[in-house]
């Protein structure tokens, strides 16, 4: 074996194990919406994925410091769509959405974020991107309305997919941004910075929800949960993913992401026992085409 086969093999399946490890956190956001209010979720995910990190950032903030004061703006912004809002959404969608529409609803962000840079930035569209992007919006309409688009007039859509989609604006203004990022801060330094603004604008929430809700009663499924989200969906995976992109390319990767549905679906139908329905599946591959039509074979 070559060592450039090597590297595309370790790329794939970096990339792959990613995807796996981001599918459960859907799962987990269904299994404990009972557990754990959505802020305090989200807040001791990111606490735990900075205390992993801080051993690898440590060595770096001495030297970045003063470029992370110079760009505090930025970086509090990063902070509040990346740590404070996104996942947050998630876990709140929990509450009323099954795990594989929010598994689901996530891979159509690539065409939120074209629409986006298309408003913010004045990128064009051209005619098959358009028809990518109307696809996919067809394919959410269809999962959110269960398959009956007859409820778009009677305002009877779920709320937590709704949550869902503010978790896909969220991400893709997030990554939108990122083409921004500060060059004079190393990534594990801008990492850390994120993360601890991201907190420390989480708290009021996190405070509020303390005053008004129960406090989470300590279980192992709590704990390996929490442990999950933050160990592995936010360190773990986003270094594979990291990895992945360095060895295959973000395209290729991007192509990888677009399977999470598949194992989410798996995953909630062997550990939640969910059933899978049609107008899942339908709006499923709708996005699926509309995402490969925006973004695969788009020149324009």
């Amino acid at each position: 074996m070559t060592k450039h086969s090597a590297n595309l093999r370790l790329g794939y399946s970096a990339a792959l194990l990613a995807t796996i490890i981001w599918s459960g956190n859907f799962i987990a956001a269904r299994a404990l919406a009972a557990c754990i209010p959505p802020c305090q979720f989200n807040f001791w995910r990111w606490a735990i994925a900075l205390v992993a990190l801080l051993p690898f950032a440590i060595p770096h903030l001495h030297q970045d410091w003063p470029a992370i004061q110079r760009h505090r703006g930025y970086l509090s912004v990063m902070g509040l769509l990346g740590v404070t809002l996104m996942n947050t959404f998630v876990y709140k969608a929990g509450q009323t959405t099954e795990s594989l529409n929010m598994a689901l609803l996530m891979p159509a962000t690539p065409v939120v974020i074209l629409l986006l840079a298309r408003l913010l930035y004045a990128e064009p569209i051209g005619p098959m991107r358009l028809l990518g992007m109307l696809t996919a919006i067809l394919g959410i309409l269809v999962l959110v309305c269960r398959g009956d688009l007859s409820l778009i007039t009677g305002l009877a859509i779920n709320s937590g997919d709704l949550w869902t989609m503010g978790c896909m604006l969220c991400f893709a203004l997030y990554s939108l941004l990122m083409r921004k990022r500060p060059k004079d801060i190393s990534t594990p330094g801008f990492n850390a910075a994120v993360f601890s603004l991201g907190l420390i604008y989480a708290l009021p929430c996190v405070a509020v929800e303390i005053w008004l809700l129960p406090l989470p009663s300590p279980s192992l499924s709590l704990f390996t949960g929490l442990l999950y989200a933050g160990l592995g969906c936010s360190a773990l995976a986003f270094w594979l993913w990291t990895m992945g992109i360095d060895r295959i390319g973000p395209v290729r990767a991007g192509i990888i992401y677009y399977s999470l549905p598949l194992f989410a679906g798996i995953g909630s139908v062997v550990i939640l026992h969910e059933e899978v329905s049609l107008a899942q599946v339908f709006g499923g591959l709708l996005i699926v085409l509309g995402i490969w039509l925006a973004t695969i074979h788009a020149k324009g």
